[in-house]
């Protein structure tokens, strides 16, 4: 098999990746395609369930969701913060900023710009830059792998998240 720390990953290649094969690495880099990536993955899958708790209200079904919705969040805390700390780490920052959010409004805001912004192009505190492969036609067809999308793709698929991020809030109100 070959190494998947260093290959351009598709959406849910890299999801798999970072949960299972990455999920306590809290020292290196992770670049912005990385993460953002992973970040899709998390919000769709978290829609689904806060979608289907809202339909199911208050039946044995919402209550299953939202047991179920509850032990995806457990299940997906480590790598999550693994990810963001190595994203943080590409722009020479310490995993310790992720409690800026706990200032209300500017720390939040601060923190998405942080982990938005381009990684260090040399080497940092952290390590060198990560360089990734993408993965063509031909090697996906070798390995099994997603072929690595385009930059055009990762910016659709971040509009995406934040509309679903977004209705995702307007459910949980109508919720209450």
């Amino acid at each position: 098999m070959t190494d998947l720390n260093i290959k351009n990953l598709a959406y849910i290649d890299n999801f798999k990746h970072s949960v299972v094969g990455n999920f306590v690495n809290f020292s290196t880099r992770a670049s912005r395609s990385e993460y953002w990536r992973f970040t899709a993955v998390t919000v769709v899958i978290g829609f689904v369930f806060s979608l289907l708790r809202f339909i199911f209200g208050n039946t044995f079904l919402g209550s299953l969701f939202n047991l179920l919705s509850f032990a995806y969040t457990c299940a997906i805390f480590l790598p999550s913060l693994g990810i963001a700390v190595r994203r943080l780490h590409d722009i020479n920052k310490s995993g310790w900023f992720l409690l800026l959010p706990f200032i209300p409004i500017i720390g939040l805001i601060y923190v998405i710009y942080l982990l938005a912004k381009p990684g260090d192009a040399g080497d940092n505190q952290y390590g060198s830059p990560v360089s990734y492969e993408t993965i063509t036609a031909d090697e996906s067809a070798r390995t099994g792998l997603k072929e690595t999308p385009s930059e055009s793709m990762d910016q659709k698929a971040m509009i995406v998240c934040l509309c679903l991020w977004v209705l995702n809030i307007w459910i949980s109100f109508l919720s209450i």
